[in-house]
């Protein structure tokens, strides 16, 4: 019921492990049994409110010193029995406390820049005894244990001592001091040396800003999780006499008790915390160990933790990196939107929106919520930090909608591509339509209607063509002035249509060819060929090949016509279409092809006399003598006759010497075969 009770207040989710790793001290502490004497607490007990008694050895040195964990947990400075708790100087006039806090920082400053590891540790080994020490004069820097020759009545005093953070908060709860104070101590004959009282965790977070700068990552690790487990279970262990004094026996208590026990436990909370700076140490430490899961261990289901340490862009770029390495994009959307509620002003770098929208990208659920958490972080990324996406977060935006099957997303994302000026050539692009032709849907369609809606006709939308004159006013070379370009860009710019021509032509050809290739409706291929007949495109051989066989395809299949009529609707449609086509004879011989393949031996004469009609110079002779040698073979003489002659009385005297030549080719070809030379 206890439990239950604290379970609303402000407790870090920590591993009861830590709590219960010394159970027999844990009882003997509740009262089963007489053991309490060797389970010393950490917080002095009085019987006043003024008068603090002498400090029992804390738990940690209690244990034996060849358990792991003990040795992790000597880390915590604690008071020694035989020394005596400093007492708090009341009166201090603030001359005497300004300089007392400047000698404290000129401490801090030089154990942050200790040049050697030995010197440093040397000196934690001084410091942490909690007993009044002082700082050599010397060159190099030293710390000593202080004597009664060392107590004098300068200002500032010469005496440092460090309490454990509850003691310290215990002191100075009368004061607003959370670092320091001047109080007095005890040393051999003298009673009342003045001394500098520093709060031990203020004083370790400057020991880890110094391993920090000497690239000793793994003690600062060591130094920060043993000191944080500690802290924590002192912590449990004093909420939990806190309830056992405030709450009745039977577990029963009001909201405004909760709110009054918050209270009580805030000021020991803060007092205990480490400061923001020992924190970003200890992230970017397990950073260059490469411990990303401890690192998103740290911040995961903690929102307090978060609020804390993303309030600036290096610790927000650390946990970035983890939350990509671990593919965790939920961390990663609420980091960002964190330090733009707690630190409005800071400047987010553009790679830390790119590091969070790939994580939601690559997240391991692949759900929808990571994805919209991607477009959300991409549309801050442009409008509140003023940056452009670069290509492949873009298409691998697009990618992702398609996949899971938004395509709504996905044409919202591609319109934007003149807002982050990405151009048509670009490989990302081309795979971005690739993509979107491989949807049944009209997806591509729409994004062909968006780059091409200056040359659709069909097209009244106003919407469109205002987002495509933002894509002009953005990215189009014609809006430069030609004064201020050199003479290498105004050559360029002259020759940027054919380029551009080019680039239509190959991305039109590619959307007509996975469109054909994943069976779309032949509407929506009609379309494209009609922006490619605007465009002036000219259509690849393959492409055009399966083009027509598949709109003769269709053409009898939903209409159920002849083949005569099929041929015939196919020549009035690339009638208009001339620009697609190579040439008029080109459509001829694939439509012959297609004759011949389905033995339409009216429509391939029908095609002949069409052909000669036009008076095409390029006429496709090897398909005409491969039909008459197929009549041949069926015994279609008088077939063969008539084309023949229609061929010798309306071709030029240059085709009609083409086409003996053929003729002589193929007809050497033939006797000249093994076959021929068996049967002679």
């Amino acid at each position: 019921m206890l439990s239950s009770k604290f379970s609303r207040t402000r407790l870090r989710c920590q591993s009861q492990r830590q709590f219960w790793g010394h159970p027999s001290n844990f009882l003997a502490w509740v009262g089963f049994n007489n053991r309490t004497n060797s389970c010393p607490s950490l917080v002095p007990s009085s019987s006043s409110k003024d008068e603090l008694p002498a400090i029992t050895p804390s738990l940690p040195q209690a244990l034996p010193l060849t358990n792991h964990l003990a040795a992790k947990c000597n880390v915590r400075p604690s008071l020694p029995a035989d020394v005596a708790v400093p007492k708090l100087q009341k009166l201090v006039d603030d001359c005497k406390r300004k300089s007392a806090a400047q000698a404290l920082d000129r401490l801090l400053h030089k154990i942050r820049h200790v040049p050697f590891l030995t010197q440093l540790l040397d000196a934690w080994l001084v410091v942490s005894q909690c007993r009044p020490f002082v700082v050599e004069t010397d060159m190099s820097f030293r710390v000593r244990l202080a004597t009664a020759e060392d107590v004098t009545t300068e200002k500032p005093p010469r005496l440092f001592q460090i309490v454990p953070a509850n003691i310290f908060a215990q002191l100075s709860s009368k004061i607003p001091a959370r670092s320091m104070f001047v109080g007095s101590t005890s040393i051999q004959n003298s009673d009342n040396a003045a001394v500098v009282v520093g709060n031990d965790a203020h004083v370790m977070s400057f020991f880890i800003q110094s391993l920090h700068r000497m690239n000793e990552h793994k003690l600062v690790v060591t130094f920060f999780e043993a000191y944080d487990r500690d802290r924590i279970l002192w912590l449990q262990e004093h909420r939990l006499r806190e309830a056992a004094n405030d709450y009745s026996t039977d577990g029963q208590g009001t909201d405004d008790s909760i709110s009054e026990l918050n209270k009580k436990f805030t000021p020991s909370l803060k007092a205990l915390e480490l400061p923001r700076v020992a924190h970003s140490c200890y992230i970017q430490s397990l950073a260059a160990l490469k411990h990303q899961k401890k690192i998103l261990r740290l911040f995961d289901n903690e929102n307090y933790q978060l609020n804390k340490m993303c309030r600036t862009t290096l610790n927000l770029s650390v946990l970035l990196h983890a939350c990509h390495s671990e593919r965790n994009g939920e961390l990663a959307r609420k980091a960002i939107d964190t330090i733009t509620i707690q630190s409005p002003l800071a400047v987010i770098p553009l790679s830390c929106y790119e590091l969070a929208i790939r994580a939601n990208l690559l997240d391991r659920k692949h759900h929808e919520r990571e994805l919209l958490a991607a477009v959300h972080l991409a549309k801050a990324l442009h409008n509140d930090g003023g940056y452009l996406l670069k290509p492949d977060i873009w298409s691998g935006l697009i990618k992702v909608s398609l996949k899971r099957n938004r395509p709504d997303l996905a044409l919202e994302i591609f319109k934007s591509y003149p807002n982050h000026r990405i151009s048509e050539h670009q490989t990302n692009f081309r795979q971005v339509l690739r993509v979107a032709c491989r949807t049944p849907d009209r997806t591509a369609l729409e994004m062909m209607q968006f780059c091409w809606a200056p040359y659709i006709n069909d097209l009244a939308n106003k919407a469109i063509m205002l987002e495509r004159k933002a894509y002009q006013d953005a990215i189009s070379l014609k809006n430069l002035n030609a004064k201020e370009l050199l003479l290498g860009d105004i050559a360029l710019i002259t020759s940027i249509p054919a380029w551009k021509n080019n680039v239509e032509a190959d991305l039109l050809n590619m959307m007509l060819w996975e469109m054909l290739k994943h069976s779309h409706a032949m509407p929506s291929i009609v379309e494209v060929l009609n922006v490619m007949e605007t465009t002036r495109s000219k259509g690849r051989t393959a492409v055009l090949r399966s083009v027509v066989v598949a709109q003769i395809d269709h053409d009898m299949a939903q209409n159920e016509i002849l083949s005569r009529t099929a041929v015939e609707r196919s020549l009035e449609f690339w009638k208009e279409h001339p620009s697609v086509l190579d040439s008029p004879g080109f459509l001829v011989r694939l439509l012959l092809d297609k004759c011949l393949e389905h033995r339409w031996d009216d429509e391939c004469e029908f095609l002949v006399d069409y052909m000669l009609e036009l008076g095409l110079y390029r006429i496709p002779f090897i398909t005409i003598i491969k039909m008459m040698k197929d009549f041949e073979n069926r015994g279609r003489f008088e077939a063969n006759a008539r084309i023949g002659q229609k061929l010798l009385q309306r071709l030029s005297e240059t085709n009609r010497q083409k086409l003996y030549d053929r003729f002589l080719r193929v007809l050497s070809d033939e006797l000249l075969s093994p076959r021929a030379i068996r049967q002679s």
